[in-house]
């Protein structure tokens, strides 16, 4: 049995970690420091901490590139297995495991290289994702594809959903070619740099919704800004979520708010959208009949600031 090492923070990892926690000596489970979260600033643990503690594995949190490097230099191991680590690892770290260190990346590659992947696609109006088990290499996911599983991305599909497909499709993925990495019976091949598209992070400005914008764009941002930090707009001046929306039909004056039966309608530069859960600023998620019974006067518009109900 080949001694691996995981590297990984996020909880799009955990499917990947839970395999290999059965299936493969794990010789150690590389994660992030813990971070102060919440209004009293106390430290919590990564999503892959926490599961890997309750599976009885040894957790490393180096703090840098470098601690991360000696630590690897010091494990006996034949692989390393990366999926959504969020640190740097560098050449000389790659190259320590016998096998060097794979990654399961959540896209397509070449398209979308880098850290939003997910969010990219759907924004982009893409009709399909998918997961690359590559091997790695210096540059930002540059390194060969040694399996690809594609996937469609659906109509109402959001980025927390659709994350949550991807991660179990990685594990799956892990789980068909393994065997095969251990025996490099997989051939690598080199990623089209002529059809490279970069997955830039995200940004807070990306996630304003205009409504003089189409519709349809409107939607994907709704889809690839939710759960987090969710798509924004103003309602009466102050900060307005917008968390599921469906397209629908009929025409309405952009940022006018309009009760239905089954939500609120707003009006775009095309069709309009039917609001399905809000959240107002300094309030928790709701659906959006419930908030529109909570309004007391002119339901108003929503956009700029000058659109006050």
């Amino acid at each position: 049995m080949i001694k691996t090492a995981f590297l990984g923070t996020s909880s799009e990892a955990l499917p990947a970690l839970d395999f290999l926690a059965e299936h493969i000596d794990l010789v150690r489970v590389i994660t992030r420091p813990d971070r102060p979260q919440g209004r009293g600033r106390a430290l919590k643990p990564p999503p892959v901490k926490t599961r890997a503690v309750e599976l009885g594995l040894t957790v490393a949190q180096p703090s840098s590139s470098a601690e991360l490097g000696t630590l690897i230099a010091e494990l006996p191991l034949d692989l390393g297995v990366v999926v959504g680590y969020g640190l740097l690892v560098k050449r000389d770290t790659l190259n320590r495991p016998r096998l060097g260190m794979v990654n399961l990346h959540f896209s397509l590659l070449p398209r979308w290289r880098g850290a939003a992947p997910i969010q990219r696609a759907i924004l982009a109006g893409d009709r399909t994702t998918g997961v690359t088990l590559m091997q790695m290499e210096a540059g930002l996911d540059t390194g060969p594809a040694l399996a690809v599983r594609e996937t469609p991305i659906y109509d109402h599909e959001d980025a927390g959903a659709l994350s949550d497909r991807l991660s179990l499709a990685a594990a799956e993925l892990l789980a068909d070619n393994i065997d095969a990495v251990a025996n490099r019976r997989l051939n690598p091949i080199p990623q089209d740099e002529s059809q490279v598209t970069w997955a830039d992070p995200l940004t807070t400005a990306e996630a304003r919704l205009d409504f003089d914008q189409p519709a349809e764009l409107l939607d994907r941002t709704i889809r690839a800004f939710h759960p987090r930090p969710g798509a924004h707009t103003l309602w009466q001046g102050k900060r307005f979520k917008i968390r599921q929306a469906d397209l629908a039909s009929g025409r309405l004056e952009p940022g006018t708010l309009e009760p239905h039966p089954k939500g609120v309608m707003v009006g775009t530069a095309t069709r309009s959208l039917l609001l399905r859960t809000v959240q107002p600023e300094g309030k928790k998620v709701m659906d959006a009949l419930d908030w529109l019974r909570g309004i007391k006067g002119p339901l108003g518009c929503l956009g700029g600031s000058t659109l006050l109900g």
